[in-house]
């Protein structure tokens, strides 16, 4: 289903640009302007992955998984009819839990603890936009982002037996991300719009609305 979306905007996207490179005319984005695009995107890895995870152990009675994102919002300034600069705020999270029974020594149920483990991650990007594509409505860019790369780590559990409680780690094995993106907005009214976009090292399909002050 994913997949389907993801070549459902990708083709969207290609029929906008195709019908905007015959248009003459008012751009749709020039220099001064400031937007900010709000957006939700596909697909969460992580929380795919946590969904293939099995246990083969005959106390845990029940198993879940959960994750938002990726989702954000990009803010831009151009300082160019064709340049632009600005930040990429990322965010995703995946979680699993599960309920395990503590039995007896005859076997009975003593009681159900719960344990939840969650990562958090967190990339904020500089971002430079060139603006190849802008009609009365439509603005076609590529763009190239870099910045930082956290990750929040967190485990908590019911079972008085586990001495850690609940404990949170911060940090990321690679402290650095980037991202390589190329998008569209397309503008209904002057300063309202819809926006796309595909690319590496964040959502590989994102959607939202544009704002343009």
């Amino acid at each position: 289903m994913k997949k389907i979306v993801a070549v459902a905007v990708f083709t969207f996207c290609g029929w906008i640009v195709s019908n905007a490179l015959a248009q003459d005319g008012f751009s749709a984005v020039q220099k001064g302007n400031f937007i900010l695009d709000p957006y939700y995107g596909a697909p969460n890895f992580g929380k795919n992955l946590v969904q293939q995870v099995t246990f083969n152990n005959s106390s845990i009675t029940s198993t879940g998984s959960g994750g938002v994102g990726p989702m954000g919002v990009r803010a831009e300034y151009l300082l160019a009819d064709k340049f632009g600069l600005g930040v990429d705020f990322i965010f995703n999270s995946t979680s699993l839990d599960l309920t395990y029974d503590s039995l007896n020594p005859d076997q009975t149920l003593y009681k159900t603890y719960v344990g939840v483990a969650k990562m958090q991650r967190i990339r904020v990007h500089l971002r430079f936009n060139y603006h190849f594509v802008s009609t009365e409505n439509l603005d076609a860019y590529v763009g190239l982002g870099a910045g930082t790369n956290t990750r929040v780590w967190s485990v908590e559990n019911s079972d008085p037996g586990y001495d850690f409680g609940r404990q949170q780690t911060i940090g990321s094995l690679i402290p650095f991300s980037m991202r390589f993106a190329a998008g569209v907005r397309y503008y209904f009214i002057p300063n309202l719009g819809f926006n796309a976009e595909i690319g590496l090292g964040g959502p590989l399909v994102s959607a939202g609305i544009s704002l343009k002050i």
